[in-house]
């Protein structure tokens, strides 16, 4: 009998090997869309979905920062082990956190839903620390912004419906617009004879230089070292702390949030491919990535929630940020005023 060769089943086996992480989701580093423990959100019916203010006041000159209602003490809700809050709930707006661990970082998810679009406003200051800023301006939940102040001769930046820049330069970055609905658009490489941005004048909210996008109209996109204007050197290959926004439905937003690296928790972070495959498998109609490494900063209720890199934490110069769009209940429980008591009739003894 003629004897088999052992390579003649070895080769087949390593070239299987070798396509596993094309063909197989789970491949992927946070274990992949098949069989990945995800999130899964349900959007919630808002008790004041219709709140007064159909577009709640921005900021102006006058008035930088007008939050007309504070955080609501009572809608938030703790974790027993850590006493950090994970949760807000009021009539006008939702907000959950939900953590994962995968192979190679600890993602924090955050889902947020509002009820009209001034909610979601940006905040622009000098470099600070970004703790201290979201308290001052009232934030329910605030995250690092773009940058704003580190290129100043580049992009049409609107912050709050305030055009705060005009130079026609946009060095191949792409842009985020969020419109006056709070819909999410995405102009890869706008051109700089403005054209690109004559569907949206008039109805521009905020929006951001940096990028990439990530996700586009529902479709992931490639990236390469040259999706940025800089190059190689904004390290869009290396493993790192990444902050993306997304919208997933009408007035309906997730942030992805990566942590590390950070060898003593074990966090490799993600490259920006990774970070766009985890967006596009939430089912992002359009993500963006923001500022990231130690810039990264996920607030809730005046406390950070995501863990630093190497290096520490690092300030900010603008925040994107939600706050509630209603009143805090007035206590129902209110205490009666006390009154003296009269004192007993004297008796006279018989």
């Amino acid at each position: 009998m003629k004897k088999r060769h052992p390579l003649l089943w070895i080769i087949p086996l390593i070239l299987l090997l070798l396509l596993v992480p094309f063909v197989v989701p789970s491949a992927l580093p946070y274990a992949g869309a098949e069989g990945a423990d995800l999130p899964v959100f349900t959007r919630v019916e808002l008790a004041n979905p219709h709140p007064e203010n159909s577009l709640l006041p921005m900021p102006s000159a006058k008035d930088p920062d007008p939050s007309p209602y504070l955080p609501h003490a009572d809608g938030f809700v703790y974790d027993e082990a850590t006493g950090a809050a994970w949760e807000y709930r009021d009539g006008t707006l939702y907000i959950k956190i939900e953590r994962r661990r995968f192979e190679n970082a600890t993602v924090s998810f955050t889902w947020v839903q509002i009820a009209e679009p001034g909610q979601l406003r940006t905040h622009v200051s000098r470099e600070t620390n970004p703790i201290r800023e979201a308290k001052k301006i009232g934030a329910v939940l605030a995250i690092n912004g773009d940058w704003y102040s580190g290129r100043p001769n580049i992009g049409v930046i609107y912050r709050n419906g305030v055009q705060m820049r005009n130079p026609r330069n946009f060095d191949n970055y792409d842009m985020l617009v969020i419109d006056d609905e709070g819909d999410f658009h995405i102009i890869c490489r706008p051109d700089t004879k403005m054209e690109s941005f004559a569907p949206y004048e008039g109805s521009i909210l905020h929006s951001f230089l940096f990028g990439p996008a990530l996700v586009v109209d529902g479709q992931m996109q490639v990236i390469t070292d040259n999706n940025y204007g800089s190059g190689p050197g904004m390290g869009l290959m290396k493993s790192a702390q990444r902050q993306a926004i997304c919208q997933m439905d009408k007035l309906t937003y997730l942030i992805v949030t990566v942590e590390g690296p950070d060898g003593s928790l074990n966090n490799g972070g993600y490259t920006v491919p990774e970070l766009a495959q985890l967006c596009y498998d939430m089912g992002a109609i359009n993500a963006y990535n923001l500022d990231g490494g130690n810039s990264a900063s996920l607030i809730l209720n005046n406390t950070k929630m995501n863990r630093f890199g190497k290096g520490g934490p690092r300030e900010v110069t603008d925040l994107l940020y939600f706050i509630t769009a209603e009143p805090a209940p007035v206590p129902t429980d209110t205490p009666v005023p006390e009154t003296e008591v009269p004192a007993a009739a004297e008796t006279q003894a018989p």
